[in-house]
């Protein structure tokens, strides 16, 4: 017998890893519904001929102003929710609900309880819970909800934010490895890239490029590393506001020669064949950051990431890579010189780090301690 379920989300995150564990999980008798306010999820969820509907949860809450709207309106929204639900829940037989973000646990979750709806959160790795608004009311919608967090720093950050631990699950983030299988794609890069690795030392990253990354503390350890690797070059693929400030910076620092920016890319495999190092190149990782250093590891690739960041149960320190204070560009030119001059070591960490992800962060892995949780 299907088992039906309701997403409802508000994130702007693509939740790549959430989309390929959905897709497994169809094949399991599983059914999936979505209600989001985000282009790219409703997308993804119509190429797989998924059900989607684009819906408004009130306004995004991003200063007081709008937390002031988003109250006054509050009384509609949970009216609105609560026939939602109650036609979800009897005209499509849905039995649990997965929740993404602020807004729609703090709408969603009590109503959903009311009709005797199971709650399931999915918790953000990059969530800064002290800026959280209507923290009082989170904790209390926290209470009737199983959250489902990627990482333990995130465990213990929800645990000290007040959430009681035997609602808190840990699920590792996770791929699919058939992903990496030669295709067509593959093919016509190695073809016209065969020499690229004798040619070019090759840094790549995968990043929104927006404020507060640090894709600037990136190009000034770049800077640092031509006095030692003459063959130098840095591949940045994704979009973002930033974008045209960052290539005028590398003119300014004239290494715009060796900076490529490349845009967002679905085919990114062909890329990270490419690549020597993975750098990931943001301040505080999202989901699709994750999904982006597992993929890096997949293809072998040896990862530089930031420390403090929950990442240290992917990343282990000389094995798989290496975690820095990311604010300092000379530290990160030094992880990636010592990358460059010592070549058995740096394909040992890659080595390692494809062979981690075989053993802990495939699906298969993760699939069971979910359907668990549902």
């Amino acid at each position: 017998m299907k088992k039906n379920i309701l997403l409802i989300s508000s994130s702007k995150n693509k939740s790549k890893p959430l989309i390929d564990l959905f897709e497994e999980l169809c094949q399991k008798e599983y059914c999936f519904y979505l209600l989001s306010t985000c282009s790219s999820m409703l997308e993804q969820f119509r190429e797989k001929n998924w059900f989607c509907s684009r819906i408004s949860l009130g306004p995004a809450v991003t200063n007081n102003f709008l937390l002031f709207i988003f109250l006054l309106l509050s009384p509609w929204l949970y009216l609105k929710f609560l026939v939602i639900l109650i036609n979800y829940k009897f005209k499509q037989n849905i039995s649990t609900v997965l929740l993404m973000d602020w807004q729609e646990k703090i709408l969603v979750t009590l109503l959903a309880k009311i009709i005797k709806l199971k709650v399931v959160w999915l918790e953000k790795p990059d969530c800064d819970y002290k800026k959280l608004k209507l923290k009082k009311i989170y904790k209390l919608c926290a209470r009737f909800a199983t959250i489902i967090t990627v990482n333990s720093d995130n465990k213990i950050q929800l645990k000290n934010f007040g959430i009681k631990e035997e609602n808190i699950f840990l699920i590792q983030p996770a791929i699919k490895l058939n992903q990496y299988q030669e295709n067509i794609f593959n093919k016509i890069a190695q073809t016209s890239n065969k020499n690229f690795h004798n040619r070019y030392f090759t840094i790549g990253t995968i990043v929104d490029l927006k404020q507060g990354q640090k894709v600037e503390i990136l190009l000034q350890a770049i800077k640092i590393c031509l006095t030692v690797i003459p063959n130098l070059q840095l591949i940045i693929a994704g979009d973002g506001k930033e974008k045209k400030n960052l290539s005028w910076l590398t003119k300014k620092m004239e290494i715009d020669s060796l900076v490529w920016f490349i845009g967002e890319q679905k085919q990114i495999k062909k890329w990270l064949s490419n690549f020597a190092v993975y750098v990931v190149a943001t301040k505080m990782p999202n989901i699709d950051d994750y999904y982006n250093i597992l993929k890096a590891m997949a293809s072998g690739l040896p990862i530089i990431g930031p420390r403090h960041t929950g990442l240290e149960e992917i990343i282990i320190e000389n094995k798989t890579g290496s975690l820095i204070e990311m604010d300092n560009s000379e530290m990160l030119a030094r992880q990636i010189i010592k990358l460059y001059q010592d070549k058995k070591m740096r394909l040992q960490l890659g080595d390692n780090a494809q062979e981690r992800i075989k053993n802990l962060f495939i699906i298969d892995k993760v699939i069971n301690k979910f359907i668990e949780l549902l």
